[in-house]
């Protein structure tokens, strides 16, 4: 199973997925993390924050996942993935082994969590391209996600027992 975490900077992504590969890895799942900020410090990347780069990101996170399914029980996948298009191609390649959360947050809780400076950033006109800020990189709000979680109206502990209930009802 891949389960893919979208949503914006700071909405929830990372502190989710990592909660439920906790929980995963606790019962004896074999699980593989793919953190967006990880595959970039990690791999010699020379994809920037254009369009064409993210999408061009985003294809080989699937195809690496689609490749990979069969290694592990879930692959959690923790990226932005700002794009309709890139979202529904993972539906399409990766197929029922797909399961996409939405992490939601509003631009007000975004930018007062600011968890890595980066909206202040983009204020400042020190950061171009951040998603769902610059026009030039707009976040798609998903339209087919299999959960949405509104990290504005849950807390951590709801938002993770809406996530663990949903996986184990759907995949164990």
């Amino acid at each position: 199973m891949v389960i893919w975490f979208t949503g914006m900077s700071g909405s929830g992504k990372s502190t989710l997925s990592n909660e439920l590969i906790k929980h995963l890895t606790g019962i004896g799942k074999k699980v593989l993390l793919l953190d967006g900020d990880e595959i970039r410090s990690k791999v010699d990347c020379t994809f920037d924050f254009s369009v064409q780069s993210i999408k061009e990101n985003n294809f080989k996170i699937i195809d690496f996942c689609k490749e990979n399914i069969n290694l592990y029980d879930f692959i959690i996948v923790s990226i932005i993935a700002p794009f309709e298009e890139t979202r529904k191609y993972a539906r399409h390649i990766i197929g029922d082994n797909y399961k996409e959360i939405f992490i939601k947050a509003s631009l007000n809780t975004l930018i007062k969590r600011d968890t890595k400076g980066l909206y202040e950033k983009a204020r400042n006109g020190e950061l171009n391209n951040l998603i769902g800020v610059d026009p030039n990189t707009p976040y798609q709000i998903p339209v087919d996600s299999d959960l949405i979680i509104d990290t504005d109206l849950e807390t951590k502990n709801q938002s993770f027992k809406t996530l663990l209930s949903s996986v184990l009802e759907r995949n164990m």
